[in-house]
């Protein structure tokens, strides 16, 4: 391909934000060429990328952080001057660790949904990577008309970087215990499974007592899907499932879930969570305490408000002492 030819699909996909199929009809060749013909336009210098160095970690707090917490391993990334700009800073530092975390090929990596996620995706950088597979280790979501959907960010991701993925073909609920035992037979559903179950990682976001509200068609079934679950209890929503403060999941005796059971999930060696909002500090600090993640990114205002908090709680219980 020559230097003209790459400048142009270079500009299509960088400027004109054309997807990859857009590229391929416009074109006449296929999704693997237009990846590598994105490397060759970096590689001859046709086109740079250069990533503002303005990522680094407060390794102060990531130390306060892990004596709080110990066993999870922290990654907090420095405010910018504005929330924009920090919610920038973390995004692209999780898809540069992603990129390294992957780099090398044979790697399974599980993926979940959410907005923060599929930032991440956005700042993924493109690359050719061989024996790299993305899982949807959860049913869908239903988040309809959203990027941020399940199906739609594992095929994404696997296209950034040229590898394989698996999609599970089935809600993220079925309230029939027949019925969702019984997807678990088709071959459909046993590939992606078989392959979620090797996972080498994965990268989920956590979401707060509201996130299954934004849903209708789960938020209209709420008492039927956690028949035995006090709203009030809940203090976040992670791989599907709410949790409370202390890291409990909720509603163990009545999972709904077509997926990964929670002890397969648990058993993933390194479970990587994202969080920009500060809002989300009581999921944060739920999810450490029942060391439901083993990896967070986020920036010094999360990590501020979750190590103040801390404090607070450690004081209201030597006060409940006293």
């Amino acid at each position: 391909m020559d230097e003209e030819q790459l400048a142009r699909i270079a500009e299509d996909y960088y400027l004109n934000k054309l997807t990859f199929g857009d590229i391929s009809d416009k074109y006449k060749i296929s999704r693997y060429k237009i990846n590598k013909a994105l490397d060759q336009a970096v590689k001859d210098g046709v086109i740079k990328i250069e990533i503002r160095n303005s990522n680094q970690r407060n390794s102060r707090l990531e130390r306060l952080l892990s004596e709080q917490y110990p066993g999870t391993h922290f990654f907090v990334i420095q405010d910018d001057e504005n929330v924009i700009g920090t919610s920038e800073r973390v995004t692209l530092y999780a898809a540069e660790k992603l990129s390294a975390d992957i780099k090398g090929g044979n790697k399974t990596v599980g993926i979940s949904w959410g907005e923060t996620i599929n930032a991440m995706i956005e700042y993924a950088p493109t690359a050719t990577l061989e024996n790299v597979k993305f899982v949807q280790f959860l049913g869908e979501n239903l988040k309809y008309n959203s990027a941020a959907d399940s199906t739609h960010i594992v095929e994404r991701l696997s296209r950034k970087f040229s590898g394989e993925f698996f999609t599970l073909p089935a809600p993220l609920y079925i309230l029939n215990d027949l019925v969702r035992k019984g997807l678990y037979a088709e071959p459909s559903m046993q590939r992606a499974l078989t392959v979620a179950r090797n996972m080498d990682f994965l990268v989920t976001a956590l979401g707060t007592p509201a996130s299954l509200d934004s849903i209708p068609i789960w938020n209209n079934n709420w008492h039927s899907i956690f028949p035995t679950t006090r709203r009030e209890d809940i203090a976040g929503y992670i791989y599907g499932r709410p949790y409370d403060e202390n890291g409990n999941i909720l509603n163990i005796q009545n999972d709904k879930i077509v997926g990964l059971s929670l002890d397969e999930i648990m058993s993933v060696p390194r479970r990587v969570a994202l969080a920009q909002d500060k809002s989300k500090s009581l999921a944060i600090r739920g999810a450490l305490r029942g060391h439901l993640i083993t990896e967070l990114i986020m920036s010094e205002s999360v990590a501020f408000r979750v190590l103040s908090e801390s404090k607070a709680d450690v004081l209201i219980e030597q006060l409940k002492q006293l």
